[in-house]
């Protein structure tokens, strides 16, 4: 779903909007979205809360940063599928049984697929968080999950996604086609996977997908 679907820059800067207002209101400091966004865009990740404050105000934050987090997890965010995402699910949705396979924490992923109309599109939303963290990609259990709400052969199932780290090893190991997909920008676009993490494929552009699919619909 994620830098797949709709790009994850404008859920992090969403989520940055939200923990800047209630700043605001909550503590009386102004500007943490923008500080924020700005050491995301230079590169940062891990401690952005942490430095962003530390900018912003002098106070003991420590506390702060907790707050922050649940406040930015826990926002309605503002999200829109890219034009190419919602070009391919238009085309695909009478073509393909289609399904969602989502890592992260359960009530931010049904957020993020709330914001984005995801039901009307897929036949199913899997989440792996529903059966805990040991559940996530590269574990197997939401692939599973798939065959079991759409059995089939193996070669009849397509995943595409972006993260090589994590994405493709499951699907790879239980016979399934994988499509990277490789957006110039994207958060995981720089990385070279190891054989083991590689897709079958790669595009730059869901616009490419739907000439690697053969249609499965009646």
């Amino acid at each position: 779903m994620d830098d797949t679907l709709f790009a994850e820059r404008d859920y992090v800067l969403s989520g940055f909007r939200a923990a800047g207002a209630w700043l605001v209101r909550e503590r009386g400091v102004a500007g943490f979205a923008e500080e924020a966004q700005r050491l995301f865009e230079a590169g940062r990740r891990g401690r952005i809360f942490n430095e962003a404050l530390a900018t912003l105000t002098e106070s003991k934050t420590d506390s702060w940063v907790a707050e922050l987090i649940a406040v930015y997890r826990e926002h309605q965010p503002q999200l829109r599928l890219l034009p190419e995402a919602e070009s391919f699910l238009i085309w695909a949705r009478p073509r393909f049984r289609l399904a969602l396979v989502s890592d992260g924490f359960l009530a931010v992923q049904q957020r993020k697929a709330h914001a984005l109309g995801l039901a009307q599109w897929m036949d199913h939303l899997v989440f792996t968080d529903q059966w805990g963290r040991e559940s996530w990609k590269p574990a197997q259990r939401g692939f599973e999950e798939v065959v079991r709400l759409n059995p089939g052969d193996a070669e009849g199932y397509v995943y595409v996604a972006d993260n090589p780290r994590k994405d493709f090893i499951a699907p790879r190991a239980l016979g399934w086609k994988t499509v990277r997909v490789r957006r110039s920008g994207g958060e995981h676009a720089a990385y070279e996977p190891t054989a083991d993490e590689a897709a079958d494929q790669e595009i730059d552009s869901l616009d490419a997908l739907g000439a690697l699919l053969k249609p499965c619909r009646p």
